[in-house]
């Protein structure tokens, strides 16, 4: 491992003041010293900007970037075009890291290799924990990589989980205005990439708050999650045809998924006409789904559900 290539971390923050003190910590404690730490404040109305402030004062290897609110993508599209390093990392404010995250994802980065990864640790409510990991070092070409994503499965969709040779963002960014917005990305970013290799360990802890925007009730914008998925599909089916099967199941999954958000969050009334459009989205695919061999039997129950159009409706507890 060169120790004099730069790695650039990239931390978007908005409203974080309670959480962003541990994520910065733990990125300055790395083993990996050779970094540029590049905190983005988003237009923060409590403390998180301050914070940021105090902290490049302290460590002359972060820069502190203060921006007009524009979300998330904006604001990891800031990062990146500062970044000056060999390679790109993305940290969420209010998650942390482990000490050694990024020498262990540098090490494993080969002459032929443009995306290492690491499994990911989720911090509950009640200080409970559930780690997703592959548990073993494994590689992957760029089209295993891509059946991966496409069916959750060994690799996450997740950036922040992964490290990225810089060149692979030229001329691409985040999406703007959207949500989900890794989903694209992380596709087209393997797309661009030779190799990916998955180090085997969690090694990035996601904090589950409560009262996050992901977390809240279901509102029309998680239908951004359907729209990139059908997208993917589309650039499947012309350039990957032999995931096409792959593709389809984790377009239909995305519908099913976004329905049942709806009945779960109490927007079963409030959200019909969303509802009734994916709802007429999955009967076109019904036929497609039920004899695709990547879409699970429980998957297929909800289908004919839907097909059908039996409603049930799920209580919120």
């Amino acid at each position: 491992m060169d120790k004099t290539e730069l790695i650039s971390v990239i931390v978007p923050v908005y409203n974080i003041e309670k959480y962003i003190e541990r994520c910065i910590e733990s990125i300055t404690s790395q083993t990996y010293s050779n970094l540029e730490i590049i905190l983005v404040d988003d237009g923060s109305a409590d403390d998180s900007g301050r914070i940021c402030d105090r902290y490049k004062i302290k460590d002359p290897r972060i820069n502190v970037i203060h921006k007009c609110n524009g979300g998330l993508s904006t604001a990891r599209n800031a990062g990146i075009a500062r970044a000056k390093g060999d390679y790109i990392g993305f940290v969420d404010g209010d998650d942390y890291i482990s000490q050694d995250m990024y020498e262990k994802l540098l090490w494993y980065m080969k002459e032929d290799v443009d995306i290492t990864c690491c499994g990911r640790t989720y911090i509950l409510p009640r200080r409970k924990r559930r780690e997703y990991c592959l548990g073993r070092i494994e590689k992957f070409s760029k089209t295993e990589a891509i059946e991966e994503i496409l069916l959750s499965r060994k690799i996450c969709i997740s950036a922040c989980t992964k490290l990225f040779r810089r060149n692979l963002f030229d001329d691409l960014r985040f999406p703007t205005g959207r949500i989900c917005e890794d989903i694209p990305t992380v596709y087209n970013l393997i797309k661009r990439a030779r190799n990916l290799i998955h180090i085997g360990e969690a090694k990035y802890f996601y904090y589950y708050r409560e009262n996050s925007i992901s977390h809240k009730e279901f509102y029309p914008q998680r239908t951004d999650y359907i729209v990139f998925m059908k997208y993917i599909y589309k650039d499947v089916k012309k350039n990957y045809p032999q995931l096409i099967l792959q593709a389809e199941a984790g377009y239909i999954i995305s519908l099913l998924n976004t329905l049942d958000n709806i009945e779960q969050c109490g927007g079963y009334e409030k959200y019909s006409n969303i509802k009734n459009k994916i709802t007429k989205m999955i009967r076109k695919v019904a036929i497609g789904g039920l004899i695709n061999p990547y879409v699970g039997d429980e998957q297929k129950k909800k289908i004919i559900r839907h097909f059908l159009g039996i409603p049930i409706k799920v209580v919120c507890k």
